[in-house]
């Protein structure tokens, strides 16, 4: 397995003043990276797998903040999106939605064990991992200014990948969302436990479109247009709807409805990754895991 190294090399300013580390080659645990550059502070949107990985992303960050005031956030408590910033809490400010917190503070420890566990060559990356709480919490959406018109909207939309997912929308020339792994280039998602579910993740996508965003960064993969959520939400309503239809049908079980529709999206999705997650898609939406 390769190491998941963030590639601070591929930095790369994708509009005015809103600058990506990129996931350029679809690399497991690799997320991208944002780090948003006003005149008065700036944003860094996760900080990747591990201590490592948060310094080098802060030093990029220094060299463009050039002395500015550098908040921190991430777009959701999994391992490979923040695990290890505590490496760099003194020197930011961090932002998280309640949920958020409360999911890292229920679940973080387990999730360090279970990465540690499966990983074993990875394990060492994780050392030194803590977590600290946020500096600044919010519920619902915030807002925050990072100078020269340059607005940055945090708004909490858990319930689909996780409890605490947030995405980051970027006003700036154009209108930049970070989506964190609401949407995936590549992927099928992940339902990590029992707070991931498709039907809210449908929901979630349609108020992600909803924003209008000119470019969207996915949590993993190449950034696209807006089409980018809207073709991520049509392979989970395509999803919903066979199994509706074969259910409706009444010849399958639901153990067959879910090898039928999870064959089905493979089919579909040839060059996807998380493969074993097209057919745990099609089980949340299964008697009884839907009731």
């Amino acid at each position: 397995m390769k190491a998941p190294v963030i590639a601070t090399s591929g930095l790369t300013e994708i509009t005015d003043r809103v600058w990506v580390i990129p996931d350029s080659d679809h690399t497991l645990l690799v997320p991208n990276i944002g780090i948003i550059v006003g005149s008065r502070a700036t944003l860094v949107i996760d900080t990747g797998f591990g201590p490592a990985n948060a310094r080098a992303v802060m030093e990029q960050a220094r060299r463009l903040s050039a002395g500015r005031r550098i908040f921190l956030t991430h777009t959701h408590c999994h391992p490979e999106h923040g695990f290890g910033s505590n490496a760099v809490m003194g020197e930011v400010t961090v932002v998280y939605n309640a949920a958020q917190w409360s999911e890292l503070q229920e679940k973080g420890a387990a999730l360090l064990r279970l990465f540690r566990d499966r990983m074993p060559a990875l394990a060492s990356m994780l050392e030194g991992v803590e977590f600290v709480p946020p500096d600044v919490r919010y519920t619902g959406s915030l807002e925050l200014s990072l100078g020269s018109g340059l607005i940055v909207e945090f708004h909490e939309v858990g319930g689909a990948h996780s409890r605490g997912d947030q995405a980051i929308l970027v006003r700036s020339s154009q209108s930049v969302l970070f989506t964190g792994d609401l949407v995936e280039e590549g992927y099928f998602g992940i339902l990590g436990d029992n707070e991931s579910h498709v039907l809210p993740w449908i929901d979630r996508l349609t108020r992600l479109d909803q924003l209008g965003p000119e470019i969207v960064v996915p949590g993993h993969g190449h950034m696209r247009g807006r089409e980018l959520i809207a073709s991520y939400r049509r392979y989970f309503e395509l999803a919903k709807r066979r199994v509706a239809e074969l259910r409706a049908a009444g010849e399958l079980s639901e153990a067959e409805i879910v090898d039928r529709v999870g064959n089905e999206l493979l089919g579909l999705h040839p060059d996807w990754a998380n493969r074993n997650w097209a057919a745990r898609t099609v089980a949340d939406l299964t008697w009884p895991a839907r009731a």
